[in-house]
């Protein structure tokens, strides 16, 4: 019979000594710890304490995951000031947390209603801008459903045609179901798209657009007003592409495509409004080609043409929910903030009766732009001239900045300022940004005869004051003339720059 193998004292030392490797390096973080110096630097440690190779290798920059590297330093010092934007995961409120991400999880996005088919409700609505709940989409097609449609207004008062904008939507666009005929056409399950989204139908994008959105949507946040106000989630444009033309062939090189106009600049929506996700034409169609119905838990939709089917004397179709819908009198103020505060310039309204700050005057030129109408070149010196004496006195801050400049520095100019002119045109949309204070001001340069309204109705709707020309012809709220919107977008403009400076000094000295 052979005797049991057994191991020798070599053997059993080369296997216990193994095993204490592996444990070692299976716990490693928890070992490194244990046997650290506290002396030495460590992951975590701060190198800049023993200087040497370390602090030239490291810097004094300390590891945060909440961090990116980059950004850290400006993000630590702008830490301590008011109405810091930078915010620390720590330093959320919980009931923040919750308003901004919701507590939405992997598997609430599915529906099963039986019978129980969602009824869509009417919350708000004026022409071209409505609130609704429970707004479903099946296949390309938007659903009301309702049993009482003498409720709802009407479909072209809501939406327009997306092949003919001046017609009502065709049955395959917008459609009002009875709970009945929802049971048969949509079934019994589908998917939820949570939250407050946006809709935007129109197919020629408006400057105005989350302006009138965001004015819409604050009609929910009043005194008076019992449904909840959440940020919205998501903006859809289901009739315009991302990209402008048509899509080059896969093959081929890559080429870098224009993006589609949206009627805004692509930071702005990132800069003003962070929780608010853009979704275009094939997105919309991603959803339909689904075939399976989406219930929006609550839709804001927006149609310029067809509130311009309905508006009333010289009001701008994007201007119906500023005269129509009830608000807080601040519902612009926190976008205008977060617009400032991502600039990293002073978002708190101006008190010029100080005395401690100045009067910051802006002239977005038009001088550059390829299109559209502009100064004619020796009123535009003569205006720039002028200007730059003002800002020679001790109470005044000149900008100049051009209206294809780049962004942030227009916006940056525009959001210190108390006074901003320029020609009319799309460029001036961005007046609703400019910093409060009593003689915040906008002035606008038009050709002879020609006059529109859309940047008067928007900056005075949040209070500032407005001022058009012609020429040497000065008008303001009390006497401005009737709407003629011009044949010729690129007219030269003339204008007496020592009486538009004469409004300036006149419109800060008066009390």
């Amino acid at each position: 019979m052979a005797r049991p193998y057994s191991l020798s004292r070599r053997e059993i030392t080369l296997v216990l000594f193994s095993v204490m490797i592996f444990l070692v390096f299976y716990n490693f973080d928890a070992t490194s710890d244990f046997f650290a110096n506290p002396n030495l630097p460590g992951i975590y440690s701060n190198p800049s304490a023993d200087g040497g190779l370390d602090m030239d290798i490291y810097g004094d920059w300390v590891s945060d995951e909440r961090h990116i590297s980059s950004v850290h330093k400006q993000q630590e010092e702008e830490d301590a000031s008011e109405g810091d934007i930078w915010l620390k995961t720590d330093r959320i409120p919980e009931a923040q947390k919750q308003v901004i991400f919701g507590d939405i999880g992997v598997n609430d996005g599915f529906m099963h209603w039986g019978t129980d088919i969602p009824e869509t409700r009417i919350v708000k609505h004026v022409a071209g801008f409505s609130i609704m709940d429970n707004v479903i989409m099946c296949n390309g097609t938007i659903f009301i459903v309702t049993d009482s449609p003498s409720s709802f207004p009407s479909l072209g008062s809501i939406a327009s045609s997306a092949d003919n904008s001046r017609e009502d939507p065709l049955p395959g666009e917008w459609n009002m179901l009875s709970i009945e005929q929802a049971r048969d056409i949509l079934g019994a399950y589908g998917g939820l798209i949570q939250g407050t989204s946006w809709l935007s139908y129109d197919a020629i994008p408006s400057n105005y657009t989350l302006f009138s959105l965001w004015k819409t949507h604050s009609s929910l946040n009043t005194s008076t007003s019992s449904d909840p106000f959440h940020p919205p989630r998501r903006l859809f444009f289901p009739n315009i592409p991302p990209y402008k033309g048509i899509p080059p062939p896969t093959r081929t090189p890559i080429i870098r495509r224009q993006r589609s106009d949206s009627g805004f600049h692509p930071y702005l929506p990132k800069a003003a409004f962070p929780s608010l996700g853009l979704m275009y034409k094939e997105d919309w169609e991603d959803y339909a080609l689904m075939e399976v119905p989406f219930v929006f838990e609550r839709l804001v939709v927006a149609d310029f043409r067809a509130a311009a089917r309905s508006a009333i004397d010289d009001v701008p179709p994007f201007a119906l929910p500023l005269v129509g819908l009830n608000a807080s009198k601040e519902w612009w103020e926190s976008i205008r903030q977060n617009l400032a505060k991502f600039l990293h310039v002073d978002h708190r309204p101006q008190d010029l009766n100080s005395g401690q700050e100045k009067t910051v005057v802006t002239y977005i030129s038009r001088q550059d732009a390829t299109t559209g109408s502009r100064l004619r070149r020796a009123d535009h010196d003569a205006l720039v001239n002028a200007l730059e004496t003002l800002h020679e006195s001790n109470d005044f801050e000149v900008k100049i900045v051009s209206s294809e400049g780049p962004w942030v520095e227009r916006l940056s100019a525009v959001a210190q300022s108390n006074v901003v002119l320029g020609v009319y045109g799309d460029s001036l949309a961005d007046s609703v940004f400019m910093r409060p204070s009593e003689h915040s001001a906008l002035m606008e340069f038009f050709p002879s005869d020609v006059f529109t309204r859309d940047a008067e109705t928007a900056v005075r709707s949040l209070g500032i004051r407005y001022i058009a020309w012609w020429n040497d012809l000065r008008f303001e709220t009390d006497s401005l003339p009737s709407v003629a919107p011009g044949i010729d977008s690129a007219q030269e403009v003339q204008i007496d720059p020592a009486l538009v400076v004469h409004a300036i000094l006149e419109m800060v000295t008066r009390t």
